[in-house]
């Protein structure tokens, strides 16, 4: 079986594919480990592919999973894995969704291809009626992979996944076989078709027309829900996991957005809550830089924000310090 996209053609994965998937293991081995559970020496050998294959194709016969590699239209190089998992029938008719891509190919919309073509075969193939993804909140790529595929929030589910050794908090997303409704259901048919994050968010962000857009990345008004309860960050700083600082704004910059996230992940909440940011600096901004980082941040609406210059931070070594201000 094989779906012919725009830019890639996604297919079972055979025994064939074996030194494709190795390498595509290899090459990425570091990249993919901070996503995924802990993996055996055996696993980074061919055999270990061929057994890895060999179950795939066992649990698609018996209707339980299904695993597909990416492969680029115009060369056939795998570049990619996109997994369906725990297929349930009966009443439920649901499964979750996974995937893996090549560093090299991340940021080119491939992915979001390829979870378009595996999506539309599990409803119009498999007759599934919803499919489900989890992704660890800091993850902002992977979340826009969903999000544009036609994925919805659905919530936090805590600690449900030991990834790299260690349980993590994940983003609960799903998507619904529009097609596979009750006859005369078309009330329900409506609410499913808003996202259910929008029942529980509590914070919601606006461009008013009254006014010249935003001269940068952020918005004019933001609005908090009645009854949220407000959570007010101490200035961030760059410091790492460690305690140490980078000597340079970049760095800082990078470790201190990473820092918010953690401390959003805490929270059960992800950057979506965020009501404000005012950010505060010592070194003229590497835009380029700080726009890449910053969207990858935010992963859509970029929220409210003060950005100024000043002489000099609490400590020397400090050259950026960031303070958020949230709702739940």
């Amino acid at each position: 079986m094989q779906i012919i996209g725009e830019r890639i053609i996604v297919k079972a994965v055979e025994e064939r594919d074996a030194e494709s998937l190795l390498s595509l293991e290899v090459r990425n081995r570091e990249f993919f480990q901070q996503f995924t559970g802990l993996r055996e020496e055996s696993f980074f050998t061919l055999q270990g592919q061929l057994d890895r294959i060999k179950e795939a194709e066992d649990l698609s016969k018996n209707d339980k999973g299904y695993v597909f590699v990416i492969l680029l239209k115009d060369s056939g190089r795998v570049i990619g894995e996109v997994m369906l998992t725990e297929v349930v029938r009966y009443n439920l008719q649901s499964c979750w969704v996974g995937y893996f891509l090549d560093k090299e190919y991340n940021g080119k919309g491939y992915m979001t291809e390829a979870v378009k073509l595996v999506v539309e075969f599990a409803f119009r193939e498999l007759a599934l009626h919803r499919i489900e993804a989890g992704v660890q909140p800091h993850n902002i790529g992977s979340i826009k992979v969903l999000l544009k595929a036609g994925f919805h929030k659905e919530g936090i589910a805590r600690k449900n996944v030991k990834v790299n050794g260690r349980w993590k908090d994940h983003q609960t997303l799903a998507i619904l076989n529009e097609e596979d409704e009750d006859e005369g259901d078309q009330g329900a048919q409506a609410l499913q078709s808003i996202p259910a994050i929008e029942a529980d968010q509590k914070v919601s962000r606006h461009q008013p027309n009254s006014i010249a857009p935003p001269i940068g990345p952020y918005t004019h008004l933001t609005k908090i829900a009645p009854g949220a309860e407000l959570l007010v960050f101490s200035g961030q700083v760059g410091t790492d996991v460690n305690g140490h600082i980078p000597e340079d704004l970049n760095g800082q910059i990078r470790n201190t957005l990473d820092n918010i996230t953690r401390v959003l992940h805490e929270e059960s909440l992800t950057s979506d809550s965020i009501v404000k940011i005012n950010i505060w600096a010592v070194e003229t901004m590497d835009w380029d830089y700080f726009h890449r980082v910053w969207e990858e941040f935010h992963g859509g609406t970029p929220p409210a924000m003060t950005m100024a210059y000043v002489p000099a931070l609490a400590v020397p070594s400090l050259k950026v310090e960031i303070e958020v201000w949230a709702a739940k």
